[in-house]
């Protein structure tokens, strides 16, 4: 890391045509804290700021041959001294549009002479102030930067060496267990009680080991930002119904009963949300009120609207968690003081990838803290909406862990009414159409109107030639038909702020005519 240049270092240059006054202007500024360069000429001034790096410039307006404004004009338009800061030192010229003129050309102060030496060497002292702050600040940013790209070359390595570990384990588990489940199930030979026990409680632990496998490449996927969402419409009660079903069997088979609690009736809304991803954070709640609850125990499964979010409450009967363990229900690897139940001694991490996985989604997950018996675990997930669901099918396909920002473009194509093709049919015929695996491809809506959707990875030039695809694709099928097209830059997120009114982007209409004109 390069050090920060000292004080010493920091350099003025003084350009006037006239010796005497740059050694009065020397004689009154120089200090031990700086350096004093001097310019003849405007030529020679602007040679010497191509070679020296100055903090501020003392510039004569009156000079033969190029004058201090035209040195100033000429100095913006380089980008090594574009920002170099200059004050005017003149004599002559005092009227009101000779100082105009030189504001206009980018100077930040205007003296005149004879120079009142306190005043100037305030100036100057402010403006060494200034460059040294700037070094500092480029220092800092130069240090942040360097150990930004250090923790993100260890969580690679990190992220590598439980990708490679965790093949390694599954090989070989994957076999472990085949053979001791051959074994305990008499498939080579009749196997005692006692044998029998024993190999169920390896295949236990076997499952477990895998489980702790999967949790931890989860966990690192979401903590270093390489997990993408893919949230679209859920139909969340379905997905309870789903999971307590799931769930019946093994519940009844531990004299358990679970049910799917309708609370008030009121119909439940969509969410917003990856369906995958939900269910894991589901499986998770539901399977440790399983684990946890004792015979004749209840476990019930709820949902209800509220206001934007919709809230889901797991809740059991069983011992519940201890009230000095409450504190650290989230943390990885805890194991809270609950007598064991019928399930299998978790991993620890359960709890805290299903926290994660709900504040992705923009929502929360927390224990419940009442007099009620046992456990109850409630999280929330957003209501879905159209702008919503474009908003989060940009932001999902477009996210970087590592904070770079490349080319991302929205394709946005409606049917035209009168030959329309449904949107979600043609969906899966579409995704052949996108060159790269970071392309998405889905159905968004603009108001109420259903239109295919395509973020791509490259800017809108590139995406231009995505028209051509689409007339190959579509055009034998529709001839006729005029459908409307957008293509939306959305690589910087105040790019995207078209996204929050989706209804009123314009789409323009094409036509296929051997070429298809964007």
């Amino acid at each position: 890391m390069n050090p920060m240049p000292d004080a010493a270092s920091l350099k003025i240059l003084i350009v006037d045509d006239r010796p005497s006054n740059i050694a009065s202007l020397r004689q009154v500024l120089e200090r031990d804290d700086m350096s004093i360069l001097a310019a003849g000429s405007g030529e020679e001034a602007l040679a010497l700021m191509l070679d020296h790096d100055f903090a501020l410039v003392l510039l004569d307006v009156q000079m033969p041959g190029m004058d201090g404004f035209e040195v100033a004009e000429l100095m913006r338009r380089h980008p090594r001294t574009r920002d170099l800061p200059v004050i005017f030192v003149t004599a002559i010229n005092k009227e009101r549009r000779h100082i105009s003129s030189g504001y206009d050309v980018g100077a930040i102060d205007y003296l005149f002479k004879p120079v009142d030496p306190h005043v100037i060497r305030a100036k100057v002292a402010a403006f060494l102030n200034l460059k040294r702050a700037q070094l500092a600040q480029a220092e800092l940013v130069a240090e942040l930067n360097a150990a930004n790209a250090r923790l993100q070359e260890i969580s690679d390595l990190k992220s590598d060496y439980l990708s490679a570990a965790s093949h390694e384990f599954r090989t070989p588990l994957t076999v472990i267990r085949e053979f001791c489940s051959l074994v305990h199930d008499g498939v080579v030979g009749e196997v005692s009680d006692e044998q029998r026990k024993c190999l169920a409680s390896a295949l236990r632990n076997c499952d477990r080991l895998a489980g702790l496998v999967n949790d931890l490449l989860d966990l690192d996927s979401i903590e270093s930002g390489a997990m993408r969402l893919s949230r679209e419409r859920v139909d969340i009660a379905a997905l309870i119904r789903s999971c307590v079903e799931d769930f019946s069997g093994r519940c009844r088979g531990a004299g358990q009963e679970i049910a799917v609690a309708t609370g008030d009736g009121a119909p439940v809304p969509p969410v917003l949300a990856a369906p995958d991803m939900v269910t894991q954070v589901l499986v998770n709640l539901v399977g440790n009120a399983h684990k946890f609850t004792p015979e004749g125990g209840k476990i019930a499964v709820s949902a209800r609207a509220a206001v934007d979010m919709v809230e889901v409450t797991v809740a059991d009967d069983g011992p519940g968690i201890a009230p000095e363990d409450r504190a650290r229900a989230f943390e990885k690897f805890a194991q809270l003081n609950r007598r064991d139940g019928p399930g299998a001694k978790g991993t620890g991490l359960g709890l805290p990838i299903s926290r994660k996985i709900v504040e992705l989604h923009g929502g929360s997950l927390e224990l419940l803290e009442d007099d009620a018996p046992g456990c109850r675990f409630r999280f929330s997930l957003p209501v879905y909406s159209h702008p919503a669901h474009l908003a989060a099918f940009v932001g999902d396909a477009t996210h970087s862990p590592t904070g770079m920002i490349v080319p991302w473009t929205l394709v946005l194509l409606e049917p035209d009414p009168r030959a329309p093709w449904d949107p979600a049919a043609l969906e899966s015929d579409l995704v052949a159409l996108v060159r790269s695996s970071d392309d998405r491809v889905g159905v968004v809506h603009l108001g109420e109107r259903p239109v295919n959707a395509f973020v791509l990875k490259t800017d809108a030039a590139g995406a231009a030639s995505l028209a051509a695809r689409l007339e190959a694709a579509l055009g034998k099928s529709y001839p006729e038909a005029t459908p409307r097209l957008a293509i939306i830059d959305v690589t910087r997120p105040g790019d995207r702020s078209v996204l929050d009114h989706p209804e009123l982007i314009e789409l323009q209409p094409v036509e296929w005519k051997g070429a298809v004109h964007v």
